[in-house]
């Protein structure tokens, strides 16, 4: 009897390491599978601010507008006169940046519907300037928070940022998107 109970417990104990080893392979997937889409969308982000950064650098308008898809441009209240404002506030900085990170506060969201995704990368980034003046060095930096559709299957003309959010330093992002319509430019202060 002792010797069917202890085979019974050495049975049961088996099988619970090996569900235990399943469960640990798993997760061990699982979270390398969640690391790729979060490096996989960090290196969307970065090849966005660098084109952000490209564009400020050399006030090419012309880049910074061709970021926004099509849909974007449609839905955004006054587009050309918001990116115009963005270049025209650069002027006094042009090919003075010295450097710019991607901050730690991103965050991103998937969604999916009958195989097909859309995936959405928030993104907050500072730039750095810095230009001689009157004998001294001063500088100034911008914060960008953005929304990125790295992944549009539902519309293909819905890729690139979608918000785009600047100003000095800490600013509000309150009066960013007021339509609801998930499409906005706020460019400092407005």
């Amino acid at each position: 009897m002792k010797s069917k109970v202890l085979e019974a417990f050495l049975v049961i104990c088996i099988l619970i390491g090996c569900v235990g080893l399943v469960n640990i392979a798993k997760f061990v997937y699982e979270f390398n599978e969640k690391d790729y889409y979060i490096f996989e969308d960090s290196i969307v982000v970065n090849e966005y601010i660098e084109k952000i950064v490209r564009a400020l650098n050399t006030n090419d308008r012309e880049l910074l507008a061709s970021l926004f898809p099509e849909h974007a441009r449609s839905k955004i209240d006054h587009f050309d006169e918001k990116i115009d404002r963005i270049i025209r506030k650069n002027e006094t900085w042009p090919s003075s940046i010295i450097r710019y990170k991607l901050n730690r506060n991103n965050n991103l969201q998937s969604s999916s519907d009958m195989g097909k995704v859309q995936r959405i990368v928030y993104a907050n980034t500072t730039i750095e300037f810095a230009k001689p003046m009157d004998g001294e060095v001063q500088k100034t930096c911008y914060k960008i928070a953005m929304e990125i559709i790295p992944v549009d299957d539902f519309n293909k003309n819905n890729v690139g940022i979608a918000i785009f959010a600047i100003g000095y330093g800490d600013f509000s992002t309150k009066d960013v998107d007021k339509e609801k319509d998930g499409y906005d430019i706020y460019a400092f202060g407005h």
